[in-house]
């Protein structure tokens, strides 16, 4: 994969910085991971499973 520099302000990456960790902490996220982690499992589920 071809690489690229960027250049973005300090301010800027420090609020990236924030918000990743407010999303890795967040219950979505997790669900992300786990929903993740259960297709490369091989399972699978239905919407009534997931409680929609």
């Amino acid at each position: 994969m071809k690489q690229e520099l960027i250049s973005i302000s300090k301010r800027e990456l420090e609020q990236m910085k924030q918000e990743l960790v407010l999303l890795r902490n967040s219950k979505v996220y997790r669900r992300l991971l786990e929903f993740e982690k259960n297709i490369s499992e091989g399972k699978s589920f239905t919407r009534k499973d997931l409680g929609f």
